[in-house]
């Protein structure tokens, strides 16, 4: 932690004393089947896809990695192939997901476990409350989400105070699937990838995932 002029700032140069509170949304409601619970899967390919743009790019990815949403471990598997220790976890326990911490509230953990980067596809009700959290922790941060993330106010007023080192925009579409089932991809929507380095304060830089 850094200070300046008698007062905490984060990684990033901004005040703590006026950090937006991040906290699980009300309408957050836990069910014991799958459905309702937000689950979207990743396409392992478009992860492996990403990588590959960042090996092009020479943009390093720190490790070790936290998965927080971690669902039924695409992300992280993709992740392990490749070499990166990763830790995941979970707030519902998934019999196949190979979760190393089932039962974890992300938003009931003050650090970033120990680790360099978190990675994730967060869940959609609450992608913002989700990326403030993550933010807070002072490490790098990978979000994997639609490109319509890019727009809205709130959203906005988060990217002026946190601004992402680069965007990389997916030039073939990648797919994702409701409640982990195959049948259920959704491959008619744009999606991109965020990441923030801090404490990079420039301009945020677009790139392209073939």
């Amino acid at each position: 932690m850094a200070r300046g002029a008698g007062m905490s700032v984060d990684l990033f140069g901004n005040s703590l004393t006026d950090k937006t509170p991040s906290k699980r949304p009300a309408f957050m409601v836990r069910k014991s089947e799958w459905a309702g619970r937000d689950l979207y899967t990743t396409e392992q390919n478009d992860i492996e896809r990403f990588l590959a743009s960042l090996q092009r790019d020479g943009i390093e990815l720190p490790s070790p990695i936290w998965e927080p949403a971690a669902g039924l471990g695409d992300v992280s598997k993709v992740l392990l192939r490749h070499g990166y220790e990763v830790r995941s976890s979970d707030i519902y326990a998934y019999s196949d997901g190979g979760i190393d911490i089932e039962g974890l509230d992300f938003f009931a953990c003050d650090g970033p476990m120990g680790c360099k980067t978190i990675f994730t596809n967060p869940p959609f009700n609450m992608q913002q409350e989700f990326l403030v959290h993550a933010l807070s922790m002072g490490v790098e941060v990978v979000f994997f989400v639609r490109l319509s993330f890019l727009t809205g106010i709130r959203r906005h007023m988060i990217f002026q105070k946190y601004a992402p080192a680069f965007v990389y925009v997916y030039s073939r579409r990648a797919c994702c699937y409701k409640d982990g089932a195959a049948g259920n991809s959704q491959k008619m929507i744009d999606y991109c990838v965020f990441m923030w380095k801090p404490p990079y304060r420039g301009e945020t830089k677009l790139r392209w995932i073939e």
